[in-house]
C-alpha cells in the first residue's frame, strides 16, 4: 500500500500527520512525499521510522505532485492524504475494511479543520457527494479505468471534484 502527500511550505503540520502515520494500527505501507517546499529540508525526513520516498518537486502544482506519485506506485492500493490532515490510530484499517467489506474500489471520508466535530448525519457509510483527496484510498486500477487527476485546475480548487465524477 502506498500513502501519498504532496506538501508545500507545510514541516509544520507535516510533522504531526508524520507522527500520526508512525501509529497506525496497519503497518505494511509506503508513504511518497511530494515536496515542492522553499526552502526544500530533506533532513526533516529522517527523524520519522517510516518508509518514505521522498520526491523533490520544482513547480508548485497539486496535481502534478500527486499524478507523479501515483505513478511511482507499485502497489495496488492508494492512500491520499494531505499534509495538514490529522487522522486515526485506525484510518488505514477503516479505509481497508470498507473496500473490502463494500467490494468497493473507492473508499473517501470526510474531514474537518482541528477542533471541530464529525456531523451525525456525516458519521456513516454512504455514497459520497464529494471525493475528499485528503481522506481516500482507492486500488490504483481506478487510475487505468479513469485517468488520473486534470492539471487543467491547477491553482484551483476543483481537481478532485473533477476526478471524483469520472469515478462515479
Amino acid at each position: 500500500m502506498l500513502i501519498v502527500f504532496p506538501t508545500l511550505n507545510r514541516y509544520h503540520y507535516l510533522k504531526d500527520v508524520l507522527k500520526d502515520f508512525e501509529a497506525q494500527d496497519y503497518a505494511n505501507f509506503e508513504i511518497i512525499v511530494v515536496d515542492q517546499s522553499e526552502p526544500f529540508n530533506e533532513v526533516f525526513y529522517k527523524d520519522f521510522k517510516l518508509d518514505i520516498n521522498l520526491i523533490r518537486q520544482e513547480e508548485k502544482a497539486l496535481w502534478l505532485a500527486r499524478n507523479t506519485a501515483i505513478k511511482k506506485a507499485s502497489g495496488e492500493i492508494i492512500a491520499l492524504s494531505e499534509d495538514d490532515v490529522r487522522i486515526g490510530t485506525n484510518w488505514l484499517t477503516a479505509h481497508l475494511r470498507c473496500l473490502d467489506f463494500f467490494k468497493a474500489d473507492i473508499s473517501a471520508g470526510v474531514f474537518y479543520p482541528e477542533g471541530s466535530t464529525l456531523p451525525k448525519e456525516r458519521s456513516f457509510f454512504a455514497i459520497a457527494k464529494q471525493f475528499a483527496t485528503g481522506n481516500a484510498m482507492l486500488h490504483k486500477n481506478v487510475f487505468k479505468k479513469v485517468g488520473l487527476f486534470d492539471r487543467q485546475f491547477e491553482k484551483g480548487r476543483m481537481g478532485d471534484g473533477a476526478f471524483g465524477l469520472r469515478c462515479y
